[in-house]
């Protein structure tokens, strides 16, 4: 099982749904990157991954869930526009 399949897995179970790239380099002992590179292509993949800002003990941080792709989302995924469809995810736009 490679990393995208095995996120796509943490996904499904309901105590894993939601993770830090940290969290998921730890647990599946690779370094951020590959973390950060697998959600980006499972991203272009389709899967609708959405970052989101939580904060703990005044500390901001990222955490990544998976949710129901947005319209625009695939309009622009489509059309070949992935850095606005991406954006859309990370709520830049």
């Amino acid at each position: 099982m490679n990393l995208k399949e095995k996120l796509l897995a943490s996904f499904d179970n309901p105590v894993y749904n939601t993770f830090t790239t940290a969290q998921a380099a730890a647990r599946y002992g690779v370094a951020p990157s590959s973390v950060t590179r697998a959600v980006r292509e499972l991203r272009l993949e389709g899967h609708a991954i959405y970052r989101n800002r939580k904060s703990y003990d005044g500390r901001t941080i990222n955490v990544y869930r998976l949710g129901s792709p947005s319209r625009r989302f695939m309009r622009n995924l489509k059309a070949g526009r992935t850095n606005i469809a991406l954006a859309a995810l990370d709520g830049r736009v």
